[in-house]
């Protein structure tokens, strides 16, 4: 399965001492899929990976890249975090919650492509190129369709990257404006309480009809700790994101990071 969709993938060359990774077998997790789960723990500094191989192979990003797509938004002061409405044009999309008015918050739950597309429009190739080299986006090839760039198209990333673009943007070592960050952190929080937080986005990677390449990259907050992850999946049906949002939480609770 992999083969079929990697073929002209690069591999990112990742730098990094071998005493820092834990290579860990989650092979039963991913029944039926190729794929790679990744983790990083802030505290310690350490790295647990299944499938290293795939964990920096390049792929698609699909709606993962949103998170950053947003803050490049936000930055360029196309929406601001208390002005992020977006009106629908009247589009019939085919999935109800994108027939509407958006916000920053409504669009990142929704994975509402139009509300993103419309940011890139705005901003221009020239800029939004800027960006995704300023952050050091995987491949950082936009020199496509500027509707479609991540979506199953030219600009490609790994699971360790985008670990390591999570643990970058948490501590916004981008240098970006730290409003805006915390804005784009509180977009993509899923559950919250007392003793820990939970963040994270899903992607989908659709090709003639089959979910091909799933996503689900994100971040824990505990009260001593933090720790970021990565899963992707890939197969000839059902690679989706909320496969690998299932496939994630199970072994986070496995590891006694979430519950």
């Amino acid at each position: 399965m992999l083969s079929t969709y990697a073929a002209d993938q690069s591999y990112y060359k990742w730098d990094i001492s071998p005493e820092k990774i834990d290579l860990v077998d989650l092979s039963a997790y991913f029944s039926g899929y190729e794929g790679s789960f990744v983790l990083y723990d802030l505290k310690d500094d350490t790295w647990s990976i299944y499938d290293m191989d795939h964990a920096t192979l390049r792929t698609a990003p699909n709606s993962t890249y949103k998170i950053y797509d947003a803050l490049f938004g936000l930055e360029e002061g196309i929406i601001t975090p208390k002005a992020s409405f977006m009106a629908w044009d009247g589009t019939n999309y085919p999935f109800e919650a994108w027939n509407a008015d958006q916000d920053l918050y409504s669009a990142m739950e929704s994975s509402v492509n139009w509300y993103f597309q419309e940011i890139d429009r705005q901003m221009g190739a020239s800029a939004l190129r800027n960006y995704v080299k300023k952050i050091g986006y995987g491949n950082e090839n936009i020199n496509s369709d500027l509707s479609s760039y991540w979506m199953q198209s030219t600009l490609k990333i790994s699971p360790v990257e985008q670990v390591e673009l999570l643990k970058d943007l948490y501590n916004n070592d981008f240098g970006f404006t730290p409003e805006n960050v915390n804005t784009i952190k509180d977009s993509i929080c899923l559950f919250s309480t007392d003793e820990r937080s939970f963040y994270g986005k899903t992607g989908t990677g659709r090709i003639d009809g089959q979910d091909v390449n799933g996503w689900f990259v994100g971040f824990v907050c505990t009260n001593g700790n933090t720790y970021f992850f990565a899963t992707n999946i890939q197969g000839n049906a059902n690679a989706t994101g909320n496969s690998a949002s299932e496939i994630t939480k199970s072994i986070l609770s496995e590891l006694n990071i979430w519950e």
